[in-house]
């Protein structure tokens, strides 16, 4: 009879969790930085050191908070 250990998956190895976690992420990166890149073309050359800082300050801090969140998430369901 076979071990049920062979059955059933390991844990999954690092690479596996970062992509797993890079996917998932991806399509929400991917708009956020579009928008940042539309802003940076539409935003005049006088504009460049305003509010546009800002924006793009924030923009940075929610992918950040993204990826905490997603990294918090999939821990949860490894149970680490």
């Amino acid at each position: 009879m076979a071990s049920s250990s062979k059955n059933t998956p390991g844990p999954a190895s690092r690479e596996e969790q970062v992509e797993e976690l890079m996917q998932q992420l991806r399509p929400k990166m991917e708009e956020a930085l579009r928008h940042m890149v539309e802003r940076a073309v539409d935003t005049p050359e006088h504009e460049e050191f305003g509010a546009i800082e800002y924006e793009f300050r924030d923009a940075g801090l929610n992918v950040a908070n993204e990826v905490r969140q997603a990294s918090l998430v999939s821990r949860k369901k490894r149970g680490t």
